[in-house]
């Protein structure tokens, strides 16, 4: 594989252009974070579909948005439409199983690298346990009434994407399903709704 060879050295070129297991997790890491014109844009596309499986083990094991953020630059609507549903499926499950974290709100902007829209993921926070989605809704609602956004540091590069979180958060659905828990941080995020509405 071709690469900046400021960034990479020949041999962990050549491991990435290898069998992905025999990638060390902290290459992984480094390719996931590398910006995309430090390589062939044929070749980083092909990377991305061979690495995939192990930057979403990376991601799962330790949350964070930038690990995904290559998926807007790997061309990923020209990947076989079977590697797609794949990549969302494991997307789904990883945010469906480790909802009760506290890196949720981290893991669903990661997922939405895949389609440069947060609004897809929402549906999957509206399948979530009802503690998982008052926290959500907690703490995306203080992020607006706080100045800023539930994106602000993350790496999400496209235009606004925060604006289908607020308009989640100001749905009568979701306000009526907070409403009804017998939950602190339900009531809470209620109540930070309604000072954003």
């Amino acid at each position: 594989m071709k690469g900046c060879g400021l960034c990479w050295t020949p041999a962990e070129l050549e491991l990435l252009d290898g069998d992905p297991a025999l990638v060390p997790d902290n290459v992984v890491w480094q390719f996931a974070w590398e910006v995309e014109d430090h390589f062939e844009p044929d070749e980083y596309e092909l990377a991305w579909r061979r690495l995939a499986p192990r930057v979403l083990d990376l991601l799962e094991r330790d949350p964070d948005s930038r690990l995904t953020q290559g998926l807007t630059w790997a061309n990923l609507p020209a990947w076989p439409e079977d590697e797609r549903t794949a990549l969302r499926a494991r997307l789904t499950e990883i945010i469906i199983r480790t909802s009760h974290g506290p890196e949720l709100s981290e893991l669903v902007q990661a997922a939405a690298q895949m389609d440069e829209d947060l609004t897809p993921w929402l549906r999957v926070v509206d399948g979530l346990p009802d503690a998982a989605v008052a926290e959500l809704a907690h703490k995306w609602s203080y992020d607006f009434l706080s100045g800023g956004t539930p994106c602000d540091g993350g790496w999400l590069r496209w235009d606004e994407p925060a604006r289908p979180i607020l308009s989640w958060l100001l749905t009568p659905v979701l306000r009526d399903r907070l409403s009804g828990m017998d939950n602190e941080v339900a009531q809470y995020a209620v109540t930070q709704i309604d000072a954003l509405g």
